[in-house]
């Protein structure tokens, strides 16, 4: 006995599962502008700022797991915090 063919629609429905995966949508820039007395900063770069001077007083930035940034532009200082530690840690404006 002959086996019935399939029909297109069916054998098109078992796509691969690489064909069936949706992409993900690209996540949105984000973009935080600090602005105080005429000055603008963004956060990325007052973040960038703090690993150099991490960096520069012998710290290790590939080690760092959390950064907390305290922005005071009535001091004209960031202040961070890595990995816990604060010690005196602070950027100028």
């Amino acid at each position: 006995m002959a086996r019935p063919r399939k029909s297109t629609a069916q054998t098109t429905a078992k796509a691969s599962p690489a064909a069936t995966k949706k992409e993900a949508p690209a996540a949105p820039v984000e973009v935080v502008h600090l602005q105080f007395g005429g000055n603008e900063w963004t956060v990325s770069e007052l973040v960038e700022r703090a690993k150099a001077a991490y960096a520069a007083a012998g710290g290790d930035v590939s080690a760092i797991t959390e950064l907390q940034l305290y922005v005071k532009p009535e001091e004209q200082k960031a202040y961070y915090v890595i990995n816990g530690e604060a010690d005196g840690c602070s950027i100028d404006l």
